[in-house]
């Protein structure tokens, strides 16, 4: 199915957690001087108009992005929070300014070096055909129209020896939950040093907590689940919370986490959110 439309959910709390994880999981990579080599397996369009007609539709990032007060949040963080914030913020507020928000190809553009490559993935022709005018410049990408679930385990391990695997689909039908835990497994199982995020909504907790049980149960060490919510579970329909699975995050990453991610839930849905910061198996 091709129904799917990042453009009527950028900047939404689900790309705060998903961008905020994923910023600096890649700054903490780029420590090291030897090439890195990312992956984003269901890329979207690039970038996405603010208040286009698509994001007008549903008003997602008025009540995300475009709500986050960055110097309230830097008022209350300590160093780490403060850091990982920060760096989020160098991500995306060049765009906020032009009214736009990144897509996670154009957020890893820009922060990867000269000897990095990316290889991007998108399957739905117009999102691709965007996707790829940002990215047919660089010579440091690949950009494919391709499934990523069937393309990614051709490329790991890479050439390049270090790996950061996005894998953000649209779970439009069922099936992608079963999808991703295979392709999760597969790919530690290749590559078992690579940093995998993988991001996945809360509308039913029992499918959510599912889709985490059987990566669990797959014997995948250093396993951590990161949530934001801007409601309570409910059994009806619609998201009420956003969540990433991380395998071999920094080490640093969940206490930045811990300290920041209560401040933005505050700050966006006030006492009816909630967030978890939770190792799930040992290294």
């Amino acid at each position: 199915m091709l129904s799917y439309r990042h453009a009527f959910h950028a900047g939404n709390f689900a790309d705060i957690l998903k961008h905020l994880v994923l910023v600096n999981t890649l700054h903490y990579a780029l420590r090291k001087d030897t090439p890195l080599f990312y992956l984003d397996t269901h890329a979207g369009a690039g970038q996405y108009l603010l208040h286009g007609k698509e994001a007008g539709k549903t008003g997602e990032a008025a009540a995300g992005i475009l709500k986050l007060d960055f110097d309230a949040l830097y008022a209350k963080t300590n160093d780490e929070g403060h850091n990982a914030l920060q760096l989020y913020a160098e991500a995306v507020q060049p765009f906020l300014r032009k009214d736009r928000y990144p897509g996670s190809p154009l957020i890893a553009a820009e922060l990867l070096r000269a000897q990095d490559h990316l290889h991007l993935c998108e399957l739905h022709p117009t999102d691709f055909e965007f996707l790829h005018y940002y990215a047919v410049k660089d010579r440091r990408i690949t950009c494919e129209q391709l499934d990523g679930f069937q393309r990614a385990l051709a490329l790991i391990p890479p050439v390049q020896k270090r790996a950061v695997v996005l894998i953000d689909p649209s779970y439009e039908v069922d099936s992608d939950f079963q999808r991703v835990v295979k392709l999760v497994s597969e790919i530690n199982q290749r590559m078992a040093q690579a940093q995998i995020l993988l991001w996945y909504p809360v509308v039913s907790r029992r499918e959510s907590d599912n889709l985490t049980s059987a990566l669990v149960r797959k014997g995948i060490k250093d396993l951590w689940r990161f949530e934001l919510g801007m409601k309570a579970d409910e059994l009806g329909h619609g998201m009420t919370g956003s969540g990433m699975l991380a395998v071999n995050p920094p080490w640093t990453l969940p206490g930045q986490l811990e300290n920041c991610l209560p401040l933005i839930q505050e700050q966006l849905a006030g006492g009816w959110g909630n967030w978890k910061v939770e190792r799930l198996t040992a290294e």
